[in-house]
């Protein structure tokens, strides 16, 4: 097979220093590059750079890898931006007449056993983000921050001056400019609210997650499956998720409990979390976790390897 030089682009300096550190280290029939006009092959993770695509001659493949949904990074869903690239590969989403999916990659390291005395209250570890487009699920977070009772918040932006908050609100309004239709103000509910119940920005999610029995798990949209559930499970915690129909997945269905995205639904999911038999319960996660299947599904380590495969279809 014929080897490509390959242009690697990220929205994250992190991601990119993973990718090209996995791809010097094997070999996928590429070659980096930094030079995005020696390239053969350009390979663009969530991110749209209009005037590098333009730059780029006609027989340079290009190729979308798109991790985040369209709530998060919109312009990578646009029509006509999509026509730029020979290929989009969707991770962590089931497509229509798709057999099968490149799942988002996951840390597998298990951590179940790291704290005794686990909390008995759930927790919630999301990001209080603004997204005025339909599917969203921030506002349900702030609504389930708000009313679950005995629910422990972290993460980043939840009680954010006001100032700030003003100024990530015009920042998106900015975004529909052109398209004022598109604009749904219900992602606005609760925004501007105090929650009483945040304890504070995390570095390490699994750190905290291994000192609870139970987690909410909030998708940024339902279209497609992170990491934030292997987080949850991989720490110990039973999760109750809002998300993708996790039937999709090689996820055993007596690991979690999925929720609908109300209020009623997510109450009546957290109260049967909490009737499981949690040794019980830990027991299955430790079967699954160590199967090689698992592995082979999910790993982190293996994804760079699974995206280039999937690419080399272009050019066989």
């Amino acid at each position: 097979m014929e080897v490509k030089k390959v242009y690697i682009d990220c929205n994250y300096a992190d991601q990119k220093k993973d990718i090209l550190d996995e791809l010097h280290k094997n070999n996928y029939h590429v070659i980096p590059t930094e030079n995005s006009l020696l390239c053969d092959l350009y390979v663009a993770f969530d991110k749209i750079d209009k005037l590098l695509l333009d730059s780029l001659s006609d027989h340079v493949l290009k190729v979308l890898v798109r991790l985040e949904p369209k709530v998060v990074v919109r312009e990578t869903y646009i029509k006509s931006r999509e026509k730029k690239f020979n290929q989009i590969i969707d991770v962590g989403k089931k497509v229509m007449g798709q057999t099968s999916v490149i799942n988002w990659p996951q840390n597998m390291n298990l951590n179940i056993e790291l704290v005794n005395n686990k909390c008995e209250k759930i927790v919630m570890i999301n990001s209080n983000l603004l997204s005025l487009y339909r599917g969203e699920n921030y506002s349900l977070r702030r609504q389930v921050a708000l009313e679950i009772n005995d629910l422990d918040l972290y993460g980043y932006k939840w009680n954010n001056k006001l100032k700030a908050k003003i100024l990530t609100l015009i920042k998106e309004l900015k975004k529909y400019r052109f398209q004022i239709h598109n604009i749904r103000f219900s992602g606005l509910k609760n925004y501007f609210k105090v929650f009483d119940n945040y304890s504070g920005e995390v570095k390490d999610k699994r750190e905290i997650l291994s000192k609870y029995k139970y987690s909410l798990v909030i998708e940024n949209s339902s279209d497609y499956m992170s990491e934030k559930i292997f987080d949850a499970i991989l720490s110990g915690c039973i999760p109750v998720y809002v998300g993708a129909n996790l039937q999709n997945y090689e996820i055993p269905s007596n690991l979690y409990l999925q929720a609908n995205s109300n209020l009623s639904d997510i109450k009546e999911k957290i109260a049967c979390a909490k009737a499981i038999d949690y040794d019980d319960w830990v027991n299955r996660v430790k079967v699954w976790s160590t199967d090689p299947d698992t592995y082979n599904s999910w790993s982190s380590d293996l994804f760079v390897s699974k995206i280039f495969r999937n690419i080399s279809n272009l050019y066989q």
